[in-house]
């Protein structure tokens, strides 16, 4: 077997506690990530989606002030009002390469906050919901550097904790003229069972907001997997290529694919 093609990365910043507690679930929806459509079922995605119901409390993720709680009615946070519904966003504390760090929770039930409010990490802020455009009731979460704007997003994966015990991949997916090809499918197989895929994302719609960690400069990422060994599969043209990743809890693995002629 050839040694893992993947480096741990030096530069995460797992500064964030999850946005909903293990203890009411809050799982992360990995059919619909950042930066994608889903595969084109959906509008693209500026944050990822948590599991949740109306009693499904929704949690400060760090220390902060609160610069919007209410509904999107009037003011549009997304690409029009009525977007996320009932919303509240938090301006951290703590800043990033000296830029402000915003998180919005989105389709609340309730919003149990008021603008100006201070908080601190695991303050209720409010209850998943599914008002605004929602299939269903989930939280929408969304990491916003340097405006709290719809057109400033970041992947929020890099920046929640994971779960425990529980590891990143994040890559980077190049054509052969070095364009970054999007929504390409990635399957991925444990090593323990290659003959079975383990899971699946793909990469990012660069546009309309969706951008890269600062650092990293990825374009997919998958989060919440168990440590081990996973073999990446993707096709750029009419090539297939292979990469094996180790995985380390609380780390992100780094992986590179440039294609060629």
């Amino acid at each position: 077997m050839p040694p893992p093609q993947s480096t741990p990365s030096a530069c995460d910043h797992y500064w964030l506690a999850r946005p909903i507690s293990l203890d009411e679930g809050g799982w992360v929806n990995y059919l619909y990530p950042y930066g994608t459509t889903g595969g084109g079922d959906y509008l693209l995605h500026h944050g990822i989606d948590l599991a949740g119901d109306e009693s499904t409390h929704v949690l400060a993720v760090d220390d902060g002030v609160v610069v919007v709680a209410g509904d999107d009615h009037e003011v549009a946070y997304g690409p029009t009002t009525d977007f996320y519904g009932n919303l509240v966003v938090i301006k951290l504390d703590r800043t990033y390469k000296d830029k402000p760090i915003f998180c919005l929770y989105g389709h609340l039930s309730k919003v149990l906050v008021e603008p100006g409010q201070k908080v601190q990490k695991g303050d209720v802020l409010g209850m998943v919901g599914s008002t605004g455009i929602a299939l269903g009731a989930h939280l929408h979460f969304e990491v916003r550097i340097g405006e709290n704007s719809y057109y400033h997003t970041r992947n929020p994966l890099l920046w929640i904790e994971p779960l425990p015990k529980r590891g990143t991949i994040a890559g980077r997916i190049e054509d052969v003229e070095g364009n970054l090809p999007p929504e390409l499918p990635l399957v991925f197989r444990s090593m323990q069972d290659p003959t079975k895929e383990w899971g699946r994302t793909w990469t990012y719609r660069i546009a309309q907001g969706i951008h890269p960690d600062d650092d990293l400069g990825e374009t997919f990422v998958l989060g919440d997997v168990p440590p081990g060994k996973y073999l990446m599969e993707v096709k750029i043209g009419p090539h297939t290529y292979k990469r094996l990743i180790s995985v380390e809890s609380g780390k992100t693995s780094f992986v590179e694919v440039k294609a060629v002629d």
